[in-house]
């Protein structure tokens, strides 16, 4: 038994409102990061936070589309306007969004490297940070293509 019309409905629309939501609170940390970012682009936390604000706000912009991006005339699916391409492009960037959760992975290793081992902004800058950006989109990226 498939979903009714209404459920059909309901699981295209919500996303619209979410994806915006998420977007505006992404665009916010980004704009906080960005306003002033001579001093907050010195420390890795805020570089860390930047790559994974920018990946979500680009992610959720597609997962706010919902059902748009899929072909027209897609049997069972809800407002679906879109073309082969827009599907593959949506798919592309949804995918992309295993970075967020990787990013928060690093903010992570980045509290534990400074919170247990007490090492300084500059040590992760010159040990880790490269490598930990490199993971996220080098995973991201795989999973994407």
């Amino acid at each position: 038994m498939g979903f009714s019309m209404k459920q059909k409905q309901a699981l295209s629309i919500i996303p619209h409102i979410t994806g915006a939501l998420s977007i505006t609170g992404s665009l916010s940390i980004l704009y906080d990061i960005l306003s002033d970012r001579k001093r907050k682009l010195q420390r890795p936390y805020y570089r860390i936070l930047l790559g994974m604000s920018i990946f979500d706000a680009l992610t959720s912009f597609w997962v706010g589309l919902s059902t748009w991006p899929i072909p027209r005339g897609t049997p069972g699916v809800y407002a679906a306007v879109g073309t082969t391409a827009t599907c593959t492009a949506q798919g592309f960037f949804i995918q992309l969004m295993v970075m967020s959760p990787l990013y928060n992975l690093m903010l992570s290793i980045y509290y534990f490297l400074v919170g247990k081992h007490h090492l300084t902004d500059e040590e992760i800058a010159t040990r880790y940070e490269k490598f930990m950006h490199v993971c996220a989109l080098a995973v991201g990226f795989g999973f994407a293509i």
